[in-house]
């Protein structure tokens, strides 16, 4: 078996059970273990497997490359620490949600320990169009998409219009935020901000809880700290691969 085909065994392996070890890779490839740790180590080094605290997942060369439900799982896993950094900011619950479609899909989340059940869950599919943790995916869509869209879409929903929703939008996209109250949940403040990967519209943040717990200096301060991993998810997405550097250099 040649090199190539030994990287490529390991990178199908961790595509197919990632996040997953060293240990795990050498069963799988029939490989000795430091033979396997100078594959890892070279498939990481060129950016086509990241390393979660020893737990190898696929990295940003490799998610170009992948299908939609690969590409959201990977995306989770290098959300995840920022994630549970924004919960414990603010103590309220934060939503990873990515465009599928015309549906807006959970793809992430994390609970406060005083949670409340809000509308989106992990693997939850709800409409574009409603809720901070949608509107961004939307909003950030090329027009003619946008268009598209809510001719099909906002007919089915008494009391709204076509030309209040694209007003809407566009103030989302001026102020680079969403910020609702009650539009899926009865009582709910959201705050949802855009993630870019390779300047287009990858995913949406956000922060969700009751309005009870947000008055106006705890909302301004989740908004700031939503801002936040939101550019922080966009700076770990738009990171040059290590060929970039070596090529820049």
């Amino acid at each position: 078996m040649t090199s190539l085909e030994r990287g490529l065994d390991i990178l199908s392996h961790i595509a197919s059970h990632g996040p997953t070890t060293a240990d795990a890779i050498s069963r799988s490839a029939e490989l000795p273990l430091s033979t396997t740790y100078r594959y890892v180590t070279t498939l990481r080094n060129k950016g086509y497997i990241a390393d979660y605290e020893g737990h190898f997942d696929l990295g940003l060369n490799a998610l170009r490359m992948l299908r939609p439900h690969a590409l959201h799982r990977c995306l989770a896993a290098l959300a995840s620490p920022v994630i549970f950094d924004l919960v414990g900011k603010t103590d309220e619950t934060t939503i990873l949600t990515v465009r599928d479609g015309w549906s807006a899909t959970c793809i992430e989340l994390a609970e406060p320990r005083r949670a409340v059940r809000f509308s989106f869950r992990r693997g939850v599919s709800l409409s574009l169009h409603k809720g901070a943790s949608a509107k961004p995916l939307l909003a950030y869509m090329d027009a003619p998409f946008i268009r598209r869209y809510l001719e099909a879409r906002i007919a089915w929903d008494d009391g709204h219009d076509i030309e209040t929703a694209w007003n809407d939008l566009a103030d989302v996209r001026k102020k680079g935020l969403a910020i609702t109250v009650s539009e899926l949940d009865p009582g709910a403040i959201g705050v949802g901000v855009p993630v870019f990967w390779d300047g287009e519209i990858a995913a949406c943040i956000s922060t969700i809880g009751p309005s009870a717990r947000m008055p106006e200096r705890q909302l301004r301060e989740i908004v700031g700290h939503t801002r936040a991993a939101g550019e922080q998810l966009t700076e770990t997405l738009s990171a040059p691969s290590t060929d970039q550097h070596e090529e820049a250099s």
